[in-house]
């Protein structure tokens, strides 16, 4: 993920936050909430080495039962870190999650082909434990087997499947937009 102006502007008003001591209350928070925010290709949490040591204390924490910290300052202006438990990543924009019980394909309509449809792959079961699939825009649907025992297969524009990782996971949110997830 590369780091807009923008992002940089917001990341820094944290940073000003912390540097101009009104932080005092909350430091251990804002300074979490401020490694969290470092994408990755710039090294995430750890890749500051002033975020170390409050990156593993935080992981620490969090792994025996302790709360999670907060930034009550920068709580105020919609930044903040939520805690949650998802094994897979939120869809890129503009995808969604399919729904647990469908089957899904990749295709476009397309006369004198299978189904009336172009296919990319095959048909999968929209989410399983370890597969979520992300889809755009439904094209169409067949039925797969026979008619009355046979499966519907919803055709998308665009599918895209995840894997799933570790559940343990933060959402960072800055100016109260979704920024990126950090898993631990």
């Amino acid at each position: 993920m590369k780091l807009s102006i923008q992002s940089l502007a917001r990341i820094g008003v944290l940073a000003a936050l912390m540097a101009s001591g009104h932080a005092n209350a909350s430091d251990y928070g804002c300074k979490v909430l401020l490694c969290l925010a470092n994408p990755a290709s710039n090294g995430g949490p750890k890749g500051v080495a002033e975020c170390q040591e409050p990156i593993n204390r935080l992981y620490f924490d969090l792994a025996h039962g302790r709360p999670f910290p907060r930034c009550e300052e920068a709580e105020e202006t919609g930044n903040r870190a939520v805690p949650v438990s998802d094994p897979f990543d939120p869809c890129p924009a503009p995808l969604r999650p399919a729904d647990v019980d469908q089957y899904v394909v990749q295709g476009q309509t397309a006369s004198n082909s299978v189904y009336g449809y172009s296919l990319k792959g095959a048909a999968q079961q929209g989410a399983t434990s370890v597969l979520r699939a992300c889809v755009g825009k439904l094209v169409g649907r067949f039925q797969m087997g026979g008619m009355d025992d046979g499966t519907t297969v919803n055709v998308y524009d665009q599918v895209v499947w995840q894997k799933a990782q570790n559940s343990q996971a933060i959402d960072i949110y800055l100016n109260n937009v979704w920024y990126q997830r950090v898993r631990w």
